[in-house]
């Protein structure tokens, strides 16, 4: 087996660590929307467990608290310990254990190797679970710390700083619903929300009516949207801030969010002064005492700088294209040119996204910077054949594949590719169909993947299967950006037209019809 190279061993670790820090990324988002919606603390904290457990990808979570009067905490809410443990099982609160220390100073711990430390003893309830690692962050309360939220793991690899970070985001939410909580139990006319907690946050948060009028918006949120002052929108429908083109798009959210979902989606909204802007918006209901919907809560997350990215990107793409068609050029030189200039753009992208101080950014960048290179993969492999009149497509594409699949190790791809010869003018486009099929089976399908390139007449047929569930009824028009499928109905040469879903098959199966 081949060793891999340094720029490969790079690249996977940057994928496994951006695809981890999106999940989190998510948790975190997902928890403080359901955040708004629970008015039982004890639930609260649960559900704070469960999440903490998935993102740091362990079976052991939970929340500590204080024993009035004793140097102890308590094993108060928690995930993976047997239910005798659960409010019973306690340690120590000095700064001798992490979780004291982490109490006592009002900071995060990381402890990766507890049988060797030299700073804490380990807790005897770890020690009967055979607990390798933990991770610390205390939870403020409204009028000091309230508790630790506590992460373990028996084996795996050593916790970082960026879960710091995602267990604090965590915590915060916590803080924040407890002050919440804190704010409706002295007066029961109190909203539901606390504009304090929702002025903290850097996105653009706004509270709807049932009826999807504003009745709030946050400090960050009129400063992102431009807008003076909140007596210029209050009592206004959201929707009408919208324009015309994305009108659909909410009104369908906001008819979902009152029967009672959680809706995300992106759409187009210029700012009060005219500024482009692209929004990732969340949008969840907040209910009352009774369990009824009372308002709404839609929280906008600035994505236009991904958005020129992937602008970019398509401009890059298309230039390229066009000197593949100039004269006087050798097609050596062709590839080869492009070749470096997308190597180039790939750097630069993953540069852009280590600089960036908001994940989503980070992650969006990661992945144009991975579709940059793929394309550059393409590139290189006809580089290799410049010289000869017909490309085999059978071995170009299982190259090609392989090359995708080395990133994805624990996923297994299947070629079933039939032998004919192509001009390189148009296995380069196929090239690139075929990668972005695969990649979005690798990013959303399940299990085996199986790839069959079959040539029809002047047609080639493609067929992507893996053992996922099926598409989604607006598949292919998702809720992101679409850029794959757009570039998958440009190289085709048919449009909207190449792209079939099979419902009738058993796994998840998509057809292109690729003109040769």
């Amino acid at each position: 087996m081949p060793e891999l190279s340094t720029d490969e061993i790079i690249r996977a670790a940057l994928e496994i660590s951006h695809t981890r820090l999106r999940k989190q990324h998510e948790l975190v988002v997902g928890f403080g929307v359901q955040s708004l919606k629970l008015t039982d603390l004890d639930e609260l904290l649960d559900q704070a467990c469960e999440i903490a457990a998935k993102g740091m990808e362990t079976p052991f979570a939970k929340v500590l608290r204080p024993v009035p009067g004793e140097p102890l905490l308590v094993l108060a809410h928690g995930v993976g310990w047997k239910a005798a443990d659960i409010g019973t099982a306690t340690v120590g609160a000095d700064e001798a254990s992490p979780a004291g220390y982490a109490f006592a100073t009002n900071r995060p711990v990381i402890s990766n190797h507890l049988g060797e430390e030299l700073r804490f003893r380990t807790p005897s309830l770890l020690r009967a679970y055979g607990i390798e690692r933990a991770i610390n962050v205390p939870v403020r309360g409204v009028t000091g710390t309230f508790g630790i939220l506590e992460a373990d793991s028996r084996d795996g690899d050593d916790f970082i700083e960026s879960d710091v970070v995602f267990l604090e985001g965590l915590a915060n939410i916590i803080s924040m619903a407890i002050e919440r909580l804190a704010v409706q139990f002295e007066s029961k006319t109190s909203p539901a929300y606390s504009e304090s907690v929702l002025n903290a946050s850097p996105d653009c948060v706004k509270i709807l009516s049932r009826d999807g009028r504003v009745e709030f918006f946050n400090a960050a949120g009129l400063c992102r949207m431009q807008i003076d002052s909140l007596d210029t929108v209050s009592g206004q429908p959201w929707v009408n801030l919208w324009p015309e083109g994305s009108r659909p798009v909410v009104d369908n959210a906001l008819a979902r969010v009152v029967a009672g979902e959680s809706v995300r989606f992106e759409s187009f909204c210029p700012t009060a002064k005219g500024e482009p802007r692209w929004w990732d918006v969340t949008a969840a209901p907040i209910l009352d005492p009774q369990g009824h919907i009372d308002k709404i809560i839609a929280v906008s997350r600035d994505i236009t700088e991904r958005h020129e990215q992937e602008a970019q990107l398509e401009a890059l793409i298309d230039a390229q294209n066009v000197k593949l068609t100039e004269k006087g050029l050798h097609l050596e030189e062709i590839h080869h040119r492009v070749k470096n200039s997308l190597h180039l753009v790939n750097t630069l992208l993953i540069l852009q996204a280590n600089l960036s101080n908001e994940e989503a950014v980070q992650s969006q960048l990661q992945i144009a910077a991975n579709r940059v290179l793929t394309i550059a993969t393409v590139h290189e492999r006809l580089y290799q054949n410049a010289y000869c009149e017909g490309v085999s497509a059978s071995e170009y594409l299982s190259g090609l594949v392989g090359d995708i699949g080395k990133a994805f190790a624990e996923r297994k791809i299947e070629l079933e590719i039939e032998a004919f010869q192509l001009s390189s003018e148009r296995m380069a486009p196929l090239g690139l169909v075929v990668s972005e099929l695969v990649t979005n089976a690798l990013k959303y399908g399940r299990g085996l993947i199986t790839v069959n390139v079959t040539r029809d007449g002047k047609d080639a047929a493609i067929v992507v299967t893996d053992e996922g569930g099926g598409f989604p009824d607006s598949y292919p028009k998702p809720s992101g950006t679409g850029l794959g499928m757009r570039l998958v109905k440009s190289y085709s040469g048919y449009g909207a037209q190449a792209i079939r879903i099979d419902a009738s098959a058993p796994l998840s199966t998509i057809r292109v019809r690729f003109k040769l």
